[in-house]
């Protein structure tokens, strides 16, 4: 288990306080009678935490990470580790395969492929991974399926399923009949990785997955531009420089509500000083043609960074891990001396020290459930979490830096649990007699 607490200690701080007397009148407070209150924080539902793996190479980081829990009941996480810096990539990249067959306590490679992202499922008891090829003018290109029938050890030949520039890492996947839905990133709309689009892909579960002709693709959604009464109209962002890059969106999340297929994805706005925020787009397939079409903004407290949801039929709730914010607008002091020291990435609505839990009826109205966990410092993050259930408790993995070169460069993926996690659930369905 982990030795470096992450998470802050407040200690003691004085309180001065004014005391109104009988008749109305203010009076300053005696010192001498004012006592020391303690600034308790609250504990992290899962501050303790195992390590899955741990980048070498400092000319890479942990990308988003996936996770899944095999028939046999142990664990398999799935590690990207990719090269730093921009976009053509350069250095080495892999796909860690890693077992643990003690619920997380400790962590085992069992096997590697040359990829740049990979994403797990499981259908009729077989374990599934897509893949991403490694890119040269973009991040990542084509999508790739692997089958393995040994928990992971050893895989099939990759078979190609689309070709073009896309990427994504573990995000929701719904299945509803024969056919698995879910997203990525198309990185060709228009230019680079800037101007990223959504697109939804659907399988049929009764065909044979690892042929091409079994999947079809959407038409891609380009970014509708952000409306103008959502952002800051001053001239402050102006001559900052941190990052060149448009609004967009990325790392989408499929879900089924009421019978409706929908569409969650990330919204990065103005260096994510408008953070909360997610678009949602409808998919419609008629067995032959998939189509999508963006339906709104909503609010979506940490939708500026990666969230994952996940549906959870015994509570019958949704449930997400998502980044939260304390000062997107950057009121505190902290930032300018952070990014003087190259020890942080961005405006203060990249901040990704705080992993959350959340719940929700209808997967856009989301209650906070706790933090999984807590990292101390700016440079550090548990960020990207990936949650999937495993009976009572619910198991968490994160991309999380603990001594890398900032708070996106993850050095680490660390394992955690929360357990009983539906008892933190309010009740959120009224009596049927109070209808």
């Amino acid at each position: 288990m982990n030795d470096r607490p992450l998470v802050t200690r407040r200690g003691f701080v004085a309180a001065s306080v004014s005391a109104v007397g009988a008749a109305g009148t203010a009076r300053a407070a005696d010192p001498s009678n004012v006592r020391q209150a303690t600034n308790r924080s609250a504990r992290a539902l899962a501050q303790d935490f195992s390590i899955v793996h741990q980048r070498s190479d400092p000319r890479t980081y942990v990308e988003g990470c996936g996770l899944i829990v095999l028939p046999g009941g142990s664990i398999l996480a799935v590690v990207p580790v990719v090269p730093r810096g921009g976009i053509p990539k350069e250095g080495p990249t892999e796909i860690n395969y890693v077992r643990s067959d003690d619920g997380g306590k400790s962590w085992t490679t069992i096997s590697r492929l040359p990829f740049y992202s990979a994403v797990p499922f499981l259908h009729d008891g077989r374990l599934f991974t897509f893949l991403f090829s490694m890119g040269t003018r973009f991040r990542s290109d084509s999508v790739y399926l692997a089958a393995s029938d040994d928990g992971g050890e050893t895989w099939t030949e990759p078979a190609q399923i689309f070709t073009g520039h896309f990427w994504t890492c573990q995000t929701s996947m719904v299945v509803r009949g024969q056919r698995l839905y879910w997203a990525i990133d198309d990185l060709r709309q228009p230019d680079h990785s800037r101007h990223r689009s959504p697109r939804a892909i659907v399988g049929d579960l009764s065909a044979d997955l690892m042929d091409p002709a079994s999947w079809r693709i959407s038409n891609f959604v380009p970014f509708p531009g952000m409306p103008k009464e959502l952002l800051r109209n001053d001239d402050d962002l102006e001559g900052l420089g941190i990052w060149n890059m448009p609004d967009h969106w990325l790392e989408a999340n499929v879900v089924e509500v009421g019978g409706r297929l929908r569409l969650l994805a990330t919204v990065k706005s103005q260096w994510q000083t408008l953070s909360n925020l997610c678009g949602v787009c409808d998919i419609e397939d008629d067995g032959t043609e998939l189509t999508m079409t963006f339906r709104q903004f909503h609010p979506m407290t940490g939708g500026q960074l990666k969230f994952a949801i996940i549906r959870d039929e015994p509570s019958r709730l949704f449930w997400a891990t998502a980044n939260f914010v304390v000062d997107g607008q950057e009121s505190q002091d902290w930032w300018d001396e952070a990014r003087r020291s190259r020890r942080f990435n961005g405006m203060g609505g990249n901040d990704r020290r705080f992993l959350m839990l959340l719940y929700s009826v209808d997967a856009l109205n989301w209650f906070q459930a706790g933090c999984v966990a807590q990292a101390k410092m700016l440079r550090q993050s548990f960020m990207y979490g990936t949650p999937v259930v495993d009976g009572d408790d619910l198991l968490v993995i994160s991309r999380t830096s603990i001594n890398a070169s900032d708070q996106h460069d993850a050095d680490h993926a660390t394992f955690h649990r929360i357990r009983d996690f539906r008892s933190l659930a309010l009740n959120l369905f009224p009596e049927r007699s109070a209808i």
